[in-house]
Parts: C-alpha cells; structure tokens; sequence
C-alpha cells in the first residue's frame, strides 16, 4: 500500500481505551502525515494557562468534573464534560484553521468531541470521525491491554472503572455525530476498523 501524499485534516473522536491513538499511527503511516496530535496533550498544556473558574474545572479528570456541579448524574457528567470541552475545543478549532490555512495534513485525536463547538466553516473542510466499542467488556479488555502498545505506563485499570462515565460522553458523542452526519465506527474488530478508516479517509 503506497503512501498517498493528498493534505488531509483528520479528527478522530472516541472515549479511552476505542484505538484513537494506534488507528492515528496508523493514518499517519499509510497517509503520509507528519503531524499527529492528542486532546490530552492540549488539555495538559491549556491547564496553567487556564484561570478563574475555567482553570479550577480543567485541573479535573474528566471523569469526576462532573463534582463541580453537585451530586453524580447523566446531567452533571455532561456538565463537566461540555465545560472541559468548551475550553478544549477553543484550542481544537484554532489547530484545525491553522493545518486548513496552510494546507498542512493533520490528525487530532480527542476524547472531546463535541462537533457544535467547531463552527462549520472549520468542520466542513475535515474528515471528522467517531471511534466506538459498543461492547463494554471488550473496551475494558483493550484499556487493560493498550500498554503493550501505545501507553506504557498509564494504568488501564482506573479508566476501565470509569467506563459507565466515559459511556455517558460517548453517546452524547455519537448523538452529535447523528445530528451532524460524522461516521461513527464501532472498533470490534481492530484490523477491519483501521482499514476501514483508512479507505474512508481515502474517499473510497
């Protein structure tokens, strides 16, 4: 499979543990892009440069952001979610018009996605897609087993205990996705996604 050298700005949205990072290496590799980057990284480096209350909601896990708010519920998980990705995506969107601006390829990966916070003259010149495993033991088995792979030493365990969390963003997600008519891919199979994924953002 030849490297296909066309620009492309790619953001792959999905909750932990679904292949955002290993599919990412993976477009990078067959596609030719030098520039991969991920939402937690800009999350890390918007935290102290954050104040005031936007500050205080970013030095949480996205997990428990929903204590800001009160009692744990749907409601206030995605409080605390839409308030993280608020800020997030202020930094997604200026990333993506910089990679448009200057015909630069890009890929993106982020737990934050929330497609109403990009506006749609950005939105419509990417590929926006959704990763999913719609088999919650087996998104626990892949976060048990993505140090062998990309997070060295990042526990899997304490993010497969949030998984009824995450579940909550991820179906908002996948709402959005249904409202603005992203892909969404369910990762049962990690071969057949990833190519998959690869002939969708080839336009195949």
């Amino acid at each position: 499979m030849g490297i296909d050298r066309k620009a492309r700005i790619i953001l792959i949205g999905g909750i932990p543990g679904v292949g955002k990072s290993s599919i990412s290496g993976f477009l990078a590799s067959n596609l030719g892009v030098d520039i991969v980057l991920s939402g937690d990284y800009l999350r890390e480096f918007a935290r102290p440069l954050v104040n005031g209350e936007e500050g205080r909601i970013l030095n949480y896990s996205v997990y428990e952001a929903w204590k800001q708010f009160g009692e744990f519920s749907k409601e206030n998980v995605l409080k605390g979610f839409h308030e993280q990705g608020r800020i997030i995506n202020r930094g997604i969107e200026a990333v993506l018009r910089r990679a448009i601006n200057n015909g630069e390829s890009l890929i993106l990966e982020t737990l934050y996605f929330i497609p109403e916070y990009i506006n749609d003259d950005v939105l419509n010149k990417i590929i926006p897609l959704y990763i999913q495993i719609s088999n919650q033991s087996l998104n626990a088995q892949r976060l048990l087993q993505r140090t062998q792979y990309t997070h060295f030493q990042s526990s899997g365990d304490r993010l497969a205990e949030q998984l009824p969390v995450y579940g909550i963003m991820r179906d908002y997600s996948v709402e959005q996705c249904r409202k603005y008519s992203i892909r969404v891919f369910d990762n049962l199979d990690f071969t057949k996604t990833r190519d998959d994924i690869l002939k969708y953002c080839r336009g195949e």
